[in-house]
């Protein structure tokens, strides 16, 4: 039932020509597109839905006092958990550079010759600055202060940006190897993380100091550097949730297309077909909804589209990925779960962002 076990992928059918793909591509973009539209509708009609908000991520501090109040209580009580929340999604999201760091630098000649694939000059080179930006990226990011984070979301992002593009793309390109789409299509989603989270920590940035550098710190000096993009931090936030959303709207469009698969994949443990439909139809608006809270940009209506996102990943990460793995032991699955806990832990950073919004309303 995981959408990113399976999702669709344009180019599955060997015959298809270039333009069906494209025409493929377009539908999920314009889905996209148009979910990101309808999502803003909520704060257009009833701006006290977003009283006090200032950016599309996060931001809303107050909410109407009705099915708010329940989750607003679950906040309240969680408050005092909100650093330990957000360090967790912020170690699950960093998971995959962190292994991947150890792997390669254990077995740096590999990491060499795949630069060498890559037809990428100097390829030692460009394997220790791959080491390098995993892993001071993955230990800025975790620091959890706001100037030194952006700048391993800076890192961390030129990575995958690259990896993506030689390690996803142009091999996808070539050969249509559904893998490498999996792939690239997850790393869209963790993109779009990075981009939310520059977004939300430049907005916490304070003014620009004086011009005047004589005498400062490393982190002062940083800090004016950060301040002097404040403006651009909700451009940042909502092309980030933007880009987070699409892999689950294009998931969703597919299993609308055709949701006799969906069924079946959910069949396969034993259940009824009355009962499968049931549980299809359930993954599918689960998707939809969660993409369209997700993007709404109101604090409560992130958080509960965080929330879906995230019980989505656990159950699908479990029986299309962890299962198979156990059993069958093969390597694709294993990478999947990678990616799948990085995204899962993106959810989680915002629900402990979001959580500490709602609990100071």
């Amino acid at each position: 039932m995981d959408s990113f076990a399976e999702p669709w992928i344009p180019g599955r059918e060997r015959d298809n020509t270039r333009s069906e793909q494209l025409a493929k591509v377009l539908q999920g973009v314009a889905l996209t597109s148009l979910v990101t539209f309808a999502a803003q509708l909520p704060v257009l009609i009833a701006p006290e839905l977003a009283a006090g908000a200032s950016g599309p991520v996060l931001l809303a501090s107050r909410s109407p006092p009705d099915f708010v109040m329940a989750v607003h209580r679950v906040d309240t009580l969680l408050a005092p958990y909100v650093r330990l929340i957000t360090f967790v999604g912020s170690a699950l999201f960093v998971s995959i550079y962190v292994i991947n760091f150890i792997r390669f630098l254990k077995d740096f000649d590999t990491f060499t010759k795949m630069m060498e694939r890559f037809h990428l000059p100097c390829p030692r080179v460009m394997a220790a600055g791959g080491l390098l930006f995993m892993s001071a990226g993955s230990a800025f990011y975790l620091t959890g202060i706001p100037i030194w984070m952006l700048l391993g979301t800076v890192l961390l992002l030129m990575f995958l940006i690259a990896s993506t593009f030689f390690g996803h793309y142009k091999p996808w390109k070539q050969s249509n190897d559904l893998n490498h789409f999996f792939m690239m299509l997850k790393n869209i989603g963790m993109c779009g993380h990075c981009l939310a989270t520059a977004g939300f920590e430049l907005s916490q940035t304070g003014a620009v100091p004086d011009a005047d550098t004589v005498g400062r710190s490393l982190h002062e000096m940083l800090e004016a550097c950060w301040a002097s993009f404040r403006p651009c931090s909700w451009i940042l936030q909502s092309s980030g949730m933007v880009l987070f959303t699409a892999p689950f709207l294009f998931s969703c469009l597919h299993y609308t297309m055709d949701i006799n698969q969906l069924v079946g994949m959910i069949r396969e443990p034993g259940l009824g077909r009355c009962t499968a439909r049931r549980c299809a139809l359930l993954v599918v608006m689960l998707l939809l909804v969660s993409s369209f809270l997700y993007m709404s940009g109101v604090a409560i209506l992130v958080e509960l589209g965080a929330l879906g996102f995230l019980s989505f990943l656990l159950v699908s990460t479990y029986f299309s990925h962890l299962k198979p793995y156990l059993q069958s032991g093969e390597k694709i699955h294993y990478l999947h779960i990678q990616k799948n806990l990085s995204l899962a832990g993106g959810c989680v950073m915002v629900l402990g962002v979001a959580i500490s919004e709602g609990g100071r309303s």
